[in-house]
């Protein structure tokens, strides 16, 4: 779905990054674009930004992107998005039985002409989902999975607010009820779980409104028609539209079921855990413990032995073990959207890569998705590294007001990250005593101190931020070659730092 604003999408993605002047030669190389077609889209995107977004622009300096306070990125895109009459049309026929020509050039004020333009170009886009547009009236047709799939797709690549789209029951209500049901059959759901719930139940409202069934093989009901979840789907039937037979109101409850039975969380997760490595050391579990080795053997971190990266990462498998194994695709992440702006980071090849020599062995396929979710999980990993890493830090200065002030402003920036050892310039010979001391920090003018062996920064009595950046990008450094890691693959969570 991109690919119906790719250009504006992307050029606000980069401006909305940098948070700064950007010159039209940078941003044709980042987006790939000439600059006279950014000069283009620039001067198109600042007539439809919503109020207090705007686009200004320097002879000198280049262009920027004022935002308003609090203002996100998707919060930018999805109020672009709903002004877009490719959605606007999309929408039209995905939540409709059927729209003629009149129908979208009524209710979206454009010509036949760009009717029939749009038309070729969501063509395309359904085509990709494995379903096809029909033609007068157009709808979507085919696997009624994948329709609903596709659907799931658009709500959330949309954004929007639920309480608006939902209206086939009382979300309130409909949130109150699960989280009952939940605990009274001592059920567990992963974060956000309800509200996709909602979403998927609303769609499947829509769909039997429009007399369009799903069908579950009854093995696949037989095998899982005991279980809590389809227990809990079934008291659900309040929030659910009525289907004619019922034999299809047991399937569309059952089809409900699975997306519950996909958000199900273990309850004991040292428990989950202790299954989870036992899994991996296993013969059949050899694939995926080769997966993680050499993993961990690209990044120069064993994520193995990081509990939160394992048990999530069990979690993006399970859900795709599940979609395989009861052909449907729970798999619902409005990240999707960020996919083209980290295809580029060498990590997320590196996991492409890594995947594909598990699909050989394993019936498991990684696509965009599930590696941006691995990419995402990967820094998370990293990041919980580098905040339990403790730089030891020799603090040197010429007086207590000094020490007291600098000690703080350090602890300020780099919280429990530097381990601050004061002292005065009478203990200097400690530092040759001992070699546990990673960083000397003084406010020495270079008379006094003569150290070689440990690296020494230099700040001001009332340290600056040029200064505190240096030290920054020390620390980065640091973390990088104390554990070998390639720098190209860590997203930079620090401003201004490469």
């Amino acid at each position: 779905m991109n690919r119906f604003n790719d250009r504006y999408s992307e050029l606000l993605y980069h401006l909305f990054y940098e948070d700064n002047w950007c010159s039209l030669n940078e941003l044709s190389k980042k987006t790939g674009y000439s600059k006279s077609t950014l000069w283009r889209d620039l001067m198109h995107a600042n007539t439809t930004l919503p109020p207090e977004w705007k686009i200004e622009k320097n002879e000198i300096q280049g262009v920027r992107l004022i935002k308003p306070k609090n203002g996100t990125i998707e919060e930018l895109w999805f109020l672009l998005k709903s002004e877009n009459t490719y959605f606007q049309t999309l929408e039209l026929i995905l939540f409709n039985k059927g729209v003629t020509i009149n129908n979208i050039t009524r209710h979206v004020h454009i010509s036949r002409s760009t009717v029939y333009r749009q038309l070729e170009k969501i063509e395309e886009v359904v085509k990709s989902a494995g379903v096809q547009l029909s033609s007068s009236p157009y709808k979507i047709i085919g696997d009624e999975k994948k329709i609903r799939r596709f659907i799931m797709q658009y709500v959330e690549y949309m954004s929007g607010n639920l309480n608006d789209f939902i209206t086939s029951f009382d979300l309130k209500d409909f949130q109150e009820t699960v989280l009952k049901l939940l605990k009274e059959h001592k059920t567990s759901l992963h974060m956000g779980a309800i509200q996709r719930l909602a979403i998927i139940l609303h769609i499947s409202n829509i769909r039997i409104s429009h007399n369009c069934f799903v069908t579950i093989p009854k093995g696949v009901i037989a095998e899982n028609e005991h279980s809590k979840a389809f227990e809990i789907s079934k008291k659900l039937f309040g929030f659910m539209e009525k289907a004619p037979t019922r034999e299809k109101q047991i399937q569309e409850i059952f089809f409900f079921s699975l997306y519950l039975l996909s958000e199900e969380m273990s309850l004991n997760r040292t428990q989950e855990l202790r299954y989870i490595r036992s899994k991996l050391n296993s013969d059949s579990g050899k694939p995926l413990g080769d997966f993680l080795r050499n993993l961990s053997k690209e990044i120069g971190l064993d994520v193995s032995q990081d509990d939160i990266f394992m048990y999530e990462f069990a979690q993006t498998l399970r859900g795709i073990n599940f979609d395989l194994k009861l052909k449907t695709d729970t798999r619902i992440n409005n990240i999707l959207q960020f996919v083209p702006y980290f295809k580029e980071n060498p990590l997320f090849g590196i996991i492409e890569e890594i995947g594909k020599n598990i699909t050989s062995e394993l019936p498991i396929n990684f696509e965009n998705i599930e590696i941006l979710e691995m990419f995402m999980l990967v820094q998370a990993s990293i990041l919980r590294k580098k905040n339990q890493m403790v730089i030891e830090t020799a603090l040197v200065c010429r007086s207590y007001v000094e020490k007291d002030y600098i000690r703080e402003v350090l602890k300020h920036h780099f919280g429990n990250q530097l381990n601050i050892y004061v002292m005065d310039f009478s203990d200097i010979d400690s530092l040759f005593r001992k070699n546990g001391f990673d960083l000397l920090i003084t406010t020495d003018l270079g008379q006094l101190i003569n150290i070689e062996h440990i690296p020494i920064y230099k700040v001001s009595s009332f340290p600056t931020p040029s200064e505190i950046k240096e030290i920054k990008m020390f620390t980065r450094k640091n973390f990088i070659d104390r554990y070998g890691l390639n720098p190209e693959i860590i997203y930079p969570f620090e401003d201004g730092i490469d």
